[in-house]
């Protein structure tokens, strides 16, 4: 499995559906088949970068990891951190926006935001993935603890 994977996204509404479609296509070659809380938090982030992170010049960066307990997702995006840090909300029931990190947060085990150099911040959030099975060898027997 590739230790990480990334891919720039215009600032265009129709990236958000690139952006999950990414994310599908790395997971599913990656051998990961419960996608949907990823692909889930990917549009969310995608979203706020598009909404809240990125100037119109500038469009955003989805960068996947597989590390050894999960999967780890960013989005980098390009807006001074200090003018728009995420945080998660508590919308009025009848709001039809501002869920996002709310959703992001419930799903992921953890998540976060650091700043991106040269400007910009990565809000990430990771995914904990069952451990591979170990093959068994020629010749070797299973046994269960």
């Amino acid at each position: 499995m590739p230790e990480a994977t990334q891919r720039f996204f215009d600032h265009r509404p129709e990236s958000v559906k690139a952006a999950r479609d990414f994310t599908t296509r790395t997971l599913a070659a990656w051998g990961v088949d419960d996608t949907g809380d990823v692909r889930l938090v990917v549009s969310e982030l995608a979203t706020n970068a598009l909404t809240h992170g990125s100037d119109r010049d500038h469009g955003f960066l989805v960068r996947l990891e597989a590390q050894t307990d999960g999967i780890r997702l960013e989005v980098h995006d390009s807006r001074d951190p200090r003018q728009s840090l995420p945080k998660p909300a508590d919308p009025d029931p009848a709001a039809e926006t501002g869920r996002g990190l709310v959703i992001a947060a419930a799903l992921a085990a953890r998540w976060g935001v650091t700043p991106r150099q040269p400007r910009g911040k990565i809000v990430w959030s990771h995914f904990p993935t069952a451990s591979p099975a170990t093959p068994v060898q020629a010749g070797q027997e299973a046994r269960a603890c």
